[in-house]
């Protein structure tokens, strides 16, 4: 029997299923415009910048990873490098490593397995961008997952304050960076240029505004009790945040933006922390939670046969396009939500047993920074 984890956050949950359902929406509504014509529903805003989902994937990574670390590190002294991969690696390797399997034997055509090299070294976000669909952001997460112990195992000594200084460093050379960068490439920063805002939306060292904020919050979090006053007014600091992430996609959203949602996203989660409404306990929501690896990894090969499957039992897509868009969404969302259901159970699973029973197991002492 699976059942749910001790401490879980309903609220979490709640922005992980939300999470998921925004990229799979984009996803599938993008598909319907291109093969069926645009309608209310395809152009919609949040239609169609679903992909902020992936923004608060990130987020909400930064802070789960940041809470086990800064909390290791503040009762130990150190991390242990050991444990963290053997914690991350069976969580996210299994089905990740199944999915690029059954990608490489059903792909087509050479020149298509010959990219997914970058998938199996974690760089398909700078190269070629792979054969497992979205792998570019998984790639973001696992260059974060190598980064993240090393680092504060080096720097074991500092306080949780000159934590936080220094993440709030790293998230000021981030957004110059990106500034560089677009100029660089739009030869201007003030000028619309959607070839080079997708330059910047792949490589880590350009969008990965989220993960740095996660962690920051999860420091916050430890520290919840030597934090300023507006720390502990959490609706207040969702509105401020709100009202950054507004006047940064105002000023220049191409290289603000992704740090305006970072911070909105952060601001949700610090607030979510402390709510407990029944609503946000719903059984889908924890599901969805559950099963959102597997779905964000399987939804988009499955498109295809949603559109096919709509057109033949339905003859609304000419008279009700919007209908059908959302009709097409759902049943994606079911069908995917479905298969994943079968990989956790078959793949993921399994070696979430086998993680815990070696993390229980008597190990080394962890590596001390000398």
């Amino acid at each position: 029997m699976i059942g749910e984890p001790e401490r879980r956050l309903p609220f979490l949950d709640f922005l992980r299923a939300i999470a998921v359902l925004l990229v799979i929406n984009q996803h599938m509504a993008a598909a319907f415009g291109k093969h069926m014509g645009t309608n209310k529903y395809t152009d919609a805003w949040l239609t169609r910048n679903g992909w902020i989902g992936v923004d608060l994937f990130f987020v909400l990574s930064g802070f789960f990873i940041g809470s086990q670390l800064w909390k290791e590190l503040k009762s130990t002294g150190t991390v242990s490098v050991r444990n963290f991969v053997i914690r991350r690696g069976l969580r996210i390797w299994p089905l990740y490593f199944f999915v690029f399997v059954v990608v490489f034997i059903t792909a087509h055509g050479a020149p298509t397995k010959q990219h997914g090299w970058t998938d199996l070294v974690f760089i398909s976000n700078y190269v070629n961008h792979g054969i497992v669909q979205g792998s570019w952001s998984l790639c973001s997460e696992e260059q974060f997952y190598i980064i993240t112990p090393v680092v504060l195992l080096f720097f074991a000594n500092w306080t949780m304050r000159r934590y936080r200084i220094g993440l709030m460093f790293l998230l000021t050379t981030l957004v110059v960076i990106r500034v560089l960068t677009y100029i660089h490439l739009a030869g201007h920063l003030f000028v619309r240029n959607p070839v080079a805002f997708a330059k910047l939306y792949s490589p880590f060292h350009t969008h990965c505004d989220g993960l740095i904020v996660g962690l920051f919050i999860a420091n916050l979090a430890i520290e919840q009790g030597k934090v300023g006053a507006i720390w502990k007014r959490p609706a207040l600091v969702s509105i401020v945040a709100l009202g950054i992430f507004v006047l940064m996609g105002r000023i220049q959203p191409e290289t603000l933006g992704f740090l305006g949602l970072a911070l909105l996203f952060g601001a949700l989660v610090w607030w979510g922390r402390a709510l407990q409404a029944i609503f946000f306990r719903l059984r889908l929501f924890y599901w969805l939670s559950r099963l959102s690896f597997g779905m964000y990894l399987n939804h988009e090969y499955m498109q295809s046969w949603v559109l096919v499957q709509m057109s033949r039992r339905s003859g609304v897509f000419g008279s009700h396009p919007t209908l059908s868009t959302a009709s097409c969404v759902l049943l994606l969302t079911i069908v995917s939500m479905s298969l994943s259901a079968v990989t956790y159970l078959l793949v993921e699973h399994p070696f979430l047993v086998l993680r815990t029973s070696i993390l229980r197991r008597k190990v080394a002492a962890p590596l001390v920074a000398r």
